[in-house]
C-alpha cells in the first residue's frame, strides 16, 4: 500500500481546487493499493472527502501564504498544512507528498525536513513539456539560480531518473542548454560541465542544444541553471497564452472565420489538449530522500490531478532509489577511470 500526503489548503484556488482535483483523480484511476493524507482544516475537508482511501488530518486553517520567505516559513511554518504534510512524509509515514503552495517556502522545508540524497548537493525543480515529438524532461526550473558544473552533472543524473520513470526512456539523450550548439560557445562554467557530462559514465550526452531545441525534441532531458530554466519556461508559458489568444480572436473576427471554426475544432481542441499546462502539472523536487511535488500555484482540479498522477507513479516506480543507484553507479565510473589514468 503506497501514502500519499496532500497539502489540501496551498494554492492560489484554495481547498476546493484540491478538493475537487483529489475527485476526479479517484473518479478516473484504480485507488486501490493508495491511501491519501489529507491535511488541512478537518471541519471543511470533511464536508467534501469521500472517507474512503483517505484520512484526514487536522492544521485547521493555518497556512504559509504566498508571500512568506523561505527563512520565515522554516522558522513560523510548524502547524500549517504545508509543514505537517512534508513533515509527514520525512518520519517515514508516506512515501511521497504534494503542495500546491508557496514554490520558495516548500523546496525549503522540502530540502530541511527530508534532507538530499547522498551525492546530490540540492534538489532541482523538473517539468515535462510538450514537444512536435513526444515531450521534453527540463531541469532546473527556478531552484537553483546559480549553478556549479557539478551540479549541472547532478542534474543530468536525476533528469534521466525521471525520464525512465515519466517517459519511459531507458537511456534518453541529455543536451546541455547553451546559446549555440558549437562547442566553442558559452561560459566557463559551461565549457567545465560539458567536459563532466561528456566524461560521465552511462549518461547519452549528445552535446549543447539550443533554445529552439526544447520544443523540437532534439534531446529527451535538457539541463539548465534554474534561473535559464525558468525563464524559459515562462516564456513558453506566455506565447502558448498569446497564441491561443491570437486563435480566438482570429475565429471570432467574422462570420466566415466562425464558420471554418466548426470544421476544424476537433483540430483546434486536440492542440489546446497537448499545450494546456494543467495537463503537463506536478513538478519532482528531484534529489530529495523521499518524493515531493510541486504543483503550480494556480492549478485548478484538473492541474491538481494530473500533480497527483505524478506523485502515484513515481512512488510505484522506486524513483528515489534509481537516482541512489545512477548516481554511485556514475561516482564509480569515475573514479575507476581516474584510477587507469
Amino acid at each position: 500500500m503506497f501514502r500519499i500526503a496532500l497539502d489540501m489548503m496551498g494554492g492560489d484556488l484554495g481547498v476546493e481546487a484540491t478538493v475537487s482535483g483529489l475527485s476526479l483523480y479517484r473518479n478516473t484511476h484504480d485507488c486501490s493499493d493508495v491511501v491519501f493524507d489529507l491535511f488541512g482544516d478537518k471541519a471543511t475537508l470533511s464536508k467534501f472527502v469521500q472517507k474512503t482511501n483517505c484520512e484526514i488530518h487536522d492544521t485547521g486553517t493555518n497556512v504559509i501564504s504566498a508571500t512568506e520567505k523561505p527563512a520565515k516559513a522554516i522558522k513560523a511554518g510548524r502547524g500549517t498544512s504545508m509543514f505537517e504534510a512534508i513533515s509527514w512524509v520525512a518520519q517515514g509515514n508516506a512515501d511521497a507528498v504534494v503542495s500546491s503552495g508557496n514554490t520558495g517556502a516548500y523546496m525549503a522545508l522540502s530540502k530541511m525536513l527530508i534532507g538530499t540524497i547522498d551525492g546530490i548537493d540540492r534538489p532541482a525543480i523538473v517539468s515535462i513539456i510538450p514537444n512536435i515529438v513526444n515531450s521534453t524532461v527540463m531541469l532546473d526550473l527556478g531552484a537553483n539560480t546559480d549553478c556549479s558544473p557539478t551540479k549541472l552533472l547532478q542534474f543530468a543524473i536525476m533528469g534521466k531518473a525521471v525520464s525512465r520513470v515519466l517517459q519511459q526512456i531507458d537511456n534518453p539523450r541529455i543536451g546541455l542548454l547553451n546559446i549555440g550548439t558549437e562547442r566553442t560557445k558559452g561560459t566557463d562554467a559551461l565549457e567545465e560541465a560539458y567536459e563532466l557530462l561528456a566524461n560521465a559514465q552511462g549518461l547519452n550526452f549528445i552535446g549543447f542544444v539550443e533554445g529552439t531545441d526544447i520544443a523540437k525534441g532534439t534531446a529527451d532531458v535538457i539541463v539548465t541553471d534554474g534561473f535559464t530554466g525558468n525563464v524559459s519556461l515562462k516564456t513558453m508559458e506566455g506565447t502558448i497564452r498569446y497564441i491561443a489568444h491570437t486563435l480566438k480572436a482570429g475565429f471570432s473576427s467574422s462570420l466566415m472565420s466562425k464558420i471554418g471554426y466548426l470544421f476544424c475544432r476537433s483540430a483546434i481542441k486536440t492542440m489546446k489538449d497537448a499545450i494546456d499546462p494543467r495537463h503537463h502539472n506536478g513538478a519532482p523536487l528531484v534529489g530529495l530522500k523521499k518524493i515531493s511535488i510541486k504543483s503550480h500555484g494556480n492549478s485548478d482540479a484538473v492541474g491538481f490531478a494530473n500533480a497527483i498522477s505524478v506523485v502515484v507513479k513515481l512512488a510505484k516506480s522506486g524513483f528515489v532509489s534509481n537516482i541512489e543507484k545512477m548516481i554511485s553507479e556514475i561516482e564509480k565510473g569515475n573514479a575507476d577511470e581516474n584510477e587507469d589514468n
